[in-house]
C-alpha cells in the first residue's frame, strides 16, 4: 500500500493512496476525514495484455502524488490517539462487552482507513475503571496523520458503535 498526503490552498489535508486487490490496482483519494473516491484499474496479465503492469500503476500514482506535492508521512510523524472504553465486567462476559473485541477494533480500522486518517494498531485490556465501578478498561491505539481529525472520527465511532 502506498499512502501519500498533501495540503490544498486552504490548508486542508488530502490523501492519495493505492493498493492491489483481486487483479486490480485501486486508487483512493479525498480529504482526510472523508470517504473520498475510489477507482479500480486492471493490472496487466495474460488475459489483459494492454493493461498497465503493477509497476506502471505504482509509478503513475507516485508521479501524480509528486505532481500534487503529496508525500508519505512516516510513522514517527503520526499522532497517537487512544480510545478508552470501560467495560461492564472484568472478563468481557457481558453482551455489551463481548462485542468490543474484535468488533470495535475492526470497525475503527475500517472507519479510519477509508477516511485516510490512520488505523488501529492494537489494543490492551486491563486495569481498574477510573470511576471505581466493576469492569475493566479497553484501550484502542490509533496512529493518525492529524490528531484533531483522528479524535473527531473516533468520537463518531463511539456514537455509531453505541458506546456513548
Amino acid at each position: 500500500m502506498i499512502k501519500t498526503y498533501g495540503r490544498d490552498d486552504d490548508g486542508d489535508l488530502h490523501y492519495l493512496e493505492g493498493w492491489t486487490d483481486q487483479g486490480s490496482f485501486v486508487t483512493h483519494r479525498g480529504k482526510v476525514g472523508t470517504v473520498g473516491t475510489t477507482t479500480r484499474r486492471a493490472i496487466k496479465r495474460a488475459n489483459r495484455p494492454s493493461s498497465p503492469s503493477l509497476d506502471e500503476h505504482v509509478a503513475g500514482l507516485r508521479a501524480r502524488a509528486a505532481e500534487l506535492g503529496y508525500r508519505e508521512i512516516p510513522a514517527e510523524e503520526h499522532a497517537l490517539v487512544v480510545l478508552q472504553v470501560w467495560t461492564h465486567t472484568d472478563d468481557l462476559s457481558h453482551d455489551d462487552d463481548a462485542r468490543l473485541l474484535p468488533g470495535l477494533v475492526e470497525h475503527a480500522e475500517e472507519y479510519l482507513g477509508w477516511r485516510g486518517a490512520g488505523h488501529c494498531d492494537g489494543t490492551d485490556v486491563g486495569g481498574a475503571r477510573p470511576d471505581g465501578k466493576a469492569g475493566t478498561v479497553v484501550n484502542l491505539f490509533c496512529p493518525v496523520v492529524d490528531s484533531e481529525i483522528g479524535v473527531r472520527l473516533l468520537r463518531r465511532i463511539v456514537r455509531k458503535f453505541g458506546l456513548s
